[in-house]
């Protein structure tokens, strides 16, 4: 502005990048190209005094935070600086200007300027982090609402529900999923913990009390099934599974987990095991009746010590495998049920061989194989003997994943020599392995008897 020369002399020690112009016009145009920190306004200009010019410089928002400084040497009474405030001016200067005095109050507003420039980029970046956690935040929240739809949804599809029940404050909490399945409200509820086992079958709270406490003491898994009383007087059949969580400072803590409701599963599970029962009754009255009649039918007495005890030993196997529904018997315990009517002395018997689970079908046939040597050995060979024993040993073999028993029968104590002509238990035994990967050989000798038997074993489910 005007002595502008005089005032860059003054302030080119700051080593700030000076402008200096002559008219308001030639200031409005230097304001709207460059940023701009301060302005120094002499108030007597050629086209407009200094108040229009900063007047005009306060009514554009981008120039309202600029700091002005009047610079005169006509005006300066304490009107005129009241005026020149009131224009938006931060300072009044009169002249003749100490240098040192305008160049500190420059320095000030050019640092004033440089510190609100940061801070406003700092906001704008703060704003910016504000916006991207909480967009973050929005879209976590959104996925956890889908998953938590998507987990109730899951939860009543599956018919189950989630629990808690917190051991300090005795609180039991059950979800509307769980509700919905004991026939409560769809809401999520609390409850004492007393309450929660008052709608427990009587016969079952002593075993989830037993329950929950090994969880608690072990700090680990709960697992029980439960019968649940509904309001109506029904019952669900309910399969709970969870842990113990403890609680901070060795203070108690809580089992949480899930419930499936399994009522249905066992209802058929009952109707099938009455089933079971009712055909193993009928299985057991067929057979002693096959017996009843044999023995009255059958005159002759080889032909009955031939034919009854293969049935007895079919009873046997059968027995063994009501025991356990008809899902598999034990091979060991198959063993001892068949050797056990002979009373024969452990020290003449020798079962080697891990145990395993048969399939029915297979129980049945190592039940007539087994019975057929063993009858043989009673009556011919080995326990026919004082000094006679028997050598079972049996191991499963694995040929491309197909699994195969193999028996071996050995006889010793006694000389035997080949029979004349082929018995009905050699017949049956053949019989017994003939399938795919099954055999069957048989040796006598000046030592004993020699019976190898193979044949494949079925999936037990």
């Amino acid at each position: 502005m005007r002595g502008s020369h005089h005032y860059e002399a003054i302030l080119k020690d700051l080593d700030e990048n000076l402008i200096s112009v002559t008219t308001a016009n030639e200031a409005l145009a230097v304001l709207l190209r460059a940023e701009v920190a301060v302005v120094l306004v002499d108030v007597c200009m050629p086209d407009l005094d200094g108040f229009q010019l900063v007047q005009m410089i306060r009514e554009h928002p981008r120039f309202k935070d600029i700091a002005v400084i009047f610079v005169s040497a006509v005006l300066s009474s304490d009107f005129d600086r009241i005026k020149g405030y009131e224009f938006g001016a931060v300072d009044y200067v009169s002249v003749p200007v100490v240098p040192e005095i305008l160049r500190a109050k420059v320095r000030v507003f050019i640092e004033l300027h440089r510190k609100a420039r940061e801070l406003e980029q700092t906001a704008m970046g703060l704003e910016q982090i504000v916006a991207e956690r909480t967009a973050e935040l929005e879209e976590s929240t959104a996925q956890l609402k889908r998953r938590e739809e998507q987990l109730s949804q899951a939860l009543e599809a599956a018919n189950m529900g989630t629990w808690r029940h917190d051991l300090g404050s005795q609180l039991s909490t059950a979800d509307a999923d769980l509700n919905a399945i004991l026939g409560l409200e769809r809401a999520e509820t609390s409850c004492p913990t007393a309450e929660w086992f008052a709608r427990i079958h009587e016969e079952d709270v002593e075993a989830v009390a037993e329950s929950w406490r090994r969880a608690v003491s072990e700090r680990g898994r709960y697992e029980a099934e439960i019968r649940f009383k509904k309001v109506d007087g029904s019952i669900r059949w309910l399969r709970e599974q969870g842990k113990y969580v403890p609680g901070p400072n060795g203070a108690l803590g809580y089992l949480t987990g899930l419930a499936l409701d399994i009522t249905e599963r066992r209802q058929a599970e009952e109707a099938r095991n009455l089933l079971i029962e009712e055909l193993n009754h009928r299985v057991k009255n067929m057979l002693a009746m096959v017996q009843s009649i044999a023995v009255q039918s059958l005159t002759d007495e080889s032909q009955k010590e031939r034919f009854l005890p293969r049935i007895q030993a079919l009873a046997t196997g059968h027995n063994l495998l009501t025991r356990t529904h008809w899902k598999g018997a034990s091979l060991v315990g198959i063993l001892h049920a068949l050797f056990k009517p002979y009373g024969i002395d452990k020290s003449r018997m020798q079962l080697v061989g891990e145990d395993i689970i048969l399939s029915s079908r297979d129980s049945i046939t190592v039940s007539l194989a087994v019975h057929e040597m063993l009858t043989n050995s009673v009556k011919y060979g080995a326990y026919a003997h004082k000094l006679g024993a028997v050598a079972m040993r049996w191991l499963v073999d694995a040929p491309e994943d197909r699994p195969i028993l193999r028996l071996s029968w050995r006889e010793s104590g006694f000389s035997c020599a080949p029979p004349a002509k082929t018995g009905f238990g050699t017949k049956l035994l053949k019989s017994l392995a003939a399938q795919p990967g099954g055999t069957f050989s048989c040796d006598f000798s000046q030592e004993g008897v020699h019976c190898e038997l193979a044949f494949p074993l079925e999936k037990v489910s």
